[in-house]
């Protein structure tokens, strides 16, 4: 059975947003950052955190049940498959999806995880949508779970003012509200240190550091660096250069498309490739005022945010992750 024969696609989005809130004039207050730049270049006025005891896990589990209440014909005793999209697990073993089946109390099927950055809910609907269709599986669930803030380095201005944590759950299946063309994809391991968290995996094992002169303090060991110069140029050399990819792939141009969502990295980053791209700032969809970067999770939040307040029926949207790997990732969405 093919893809197109049972024509998968986006069949609904449910999220979750920890109810801890750390805004911009805090962040100011407390390490003098520039709240206006925080506002207007950085784009965000506030940003979710989760608690300390609310792990990965527990905010996919949140989106799933809010996707559930939004859709009461979804039956989760009919799922056949589970792929979650994180980069900070509960544990490094085992995986988090299995987690999530456990406490969801889904059937056996396969779950798995994707560990990917702000690429990842492009690449987790391919994934998806590819595996269904070669099963011949109808109901599948991505799940998007990030919690950042557990790995920022207190006043690290390029990470603290930036990231906030969220979870989103999509429902992927037959006669789809929102059905993915053609993919695009790429990778610059080249920039693999763009973003980073250099210990606690095989390279650098918690149990071989040792603090000493010259190395970092232990209160920093596991936190997440940022080069922010590195990403942007990454973002302006691959992202315009990928948003046409996929278009001539799709035998489309930028006037068929009626909105862009791109991962929402900063406003700064969104604004800047609305310039390259010489597209309309009206086609830019932005929609992380109050969330911040919520990485994998940026996407499909967004996408709700634009459902909430556009009629897409019979429209065009152009997705596009791009972050940590460095890595990157486009479709259009056919609503």
């Amino acid at each position: 059975m093919t893809m197109a024969a049972i024509n998968l696609g986006i069949k609904g989005i449910g999220w979750h947003l920890p109810a801890a809130l750390r805004s911009s004039q805090e962040l100011s207050e407390r390490f003098g950052f520039d709240l206006e730049f925080l506002e207007r270049k950085v784009g965000v006025k506030s940003r979710h955190l989760s608690g300390p005891d609310e792990s990965v896990s527990d905010m996919a589990v949140a989106a799933a049940r809010h996707l559930f209440q939004q859709h009461p014909d979804f039956k989760p005793e009919e799922l056949e498959l589970l792929v979650v999209c994180t980069q900070t697990p509960d544990y490094q073993i085992p995986h988090t999806a299995a987690l999530v089946q456990a406490a969801l109390e889904l059937p056996s099927l396969a779950a798995f995880d994707i560990n990917l950055a702000c690429s990842g809910y492009v690449y987790g609907l391919s994934v998806c949508q590819g595996l269904m269709a070669a099963q011949g599986w109808r109901n599948g669930l991505l799940i998007t779970s990030e919690a950042y803030s557990k790995i920022l380095r207190d006043g690290d201005r390029d990470t603290m003012a930036l990231f906030g944590d969220g979870a989103t759950a999509t429902w992927l299946g037959p006669e789809p509200l929102a059905r993915p063309l053609c993919f695009t994809f790429g990778t610059d391991g080249r920039g693999y240190d763009k973003l980073i968290v250099r210990e606690g995996g095989s390279r650098k094992p918690w149990s071989t550091l040792v603090h000493g002169p010259g190395s970092p303090a232990p209160q920093a060991w596991g936190k997440l660096f940022m080069d922010g110069r590195g990403i942007f140029d990454f973002a302006m050399r691959k992202v315009p250069e990928d948003v046409k990819r996929c278009l001539r792939l799709n035998d489309l141009t930028l006037d068929d498309v009626d909105f862009l969502v791109f991962h929402q990295a900063s406003r700064y980053i969104l604004e800047w490739l609305g310039k390259r791209l010489q597209v309309p700032p009206e086609k830019i969809f932005y929609a992380m005022e109050n969330t911040g970067n919520t990485v994998s999770s940026s996407i499909p939040l967004a996408l709700s945010q634009l459902r909430a307040v556009q009629d897409l029926a019979g429209k065009k949207v152009l997705i596009c992750g791009f972050g940590g790997g460095l890595s990157w990732a486009c479709t259009v969405l056919q609503f």
